[in-house]
């Protein structure tokens, strides 16, 4: 079976630090070395995940459709694919998966979705779906409040931020 591979960080800032995106592409080459797939095409991009307008991903969802032959699609982690468990994207490529037109690698989470899946790994790619999403929703409560702390201490002029006091 022939691969490609997907690298994605979330911001422009993640991929000019130059970590990730090169630590995920050499993890992608080398899973693909041990399961003898010969890479046809690697997709190295900075585009969140976690909302609407996904248009990078949309141009390589459309070159995995236009392919005539079944390839694996490899990702990093689940997360690298998406971090909305309602994303259309998600539900199209699940869909190919369990028609045995391509197979979903997730390298680092060892999980594999095909047309073979039993139902315990549905679960485990559900939840790990459902986890990516819980971890973006929870660092936005995050943001939202130290957000609303610094509102507070800009409009009560308070050098620290408020704590609640034991009574």
């Amino acid at each position: 079976m022939k691969a490609i591979i997907i690298a994605r960080v979330s911001t422009e800032e993640q991929k000019d630090a130059g970590n990730s995106l090169p630590a995920q592409t050499v993890r992608l080459e080398n899973y693909c070395e041990r399961k003898s797939y010969p890479i046809i095409k690697k997709f190295s991009f900075d585009e969140s995940a976690y909302k609407d307008n996904r248009t990078e991903f949309d141009r390589i969802l459309d070159y995995i459709i236009g392919l005539k032959e079944k390839i694996a699609v490899c990702f990093d982690k689940v997360d690298r694919l998406s971090r909305n468990i309602f994303d259309k994207r998600v539900s199209l490529l699940y869909e190919k998966a369990l028609k045995d037109e391509v197979e979903l690698h997730f390298v680092s989470d060892g999980q594999v979705i095909n047309s073979q899946l039993s139902a315990v790994e549905k679960l485990n790619f559900s939840m790990s779906l459902g986890l990516a999403k819980y971890f973006s929703d929870a660092i936005s409560d995050n943001v939202k409040r130290a957000h609303k702390s610094k509102c507070l201490e800009a409009v009560y002029g308070l050098e620290k931020p408020l704590t609640a006091t034991a009574t």
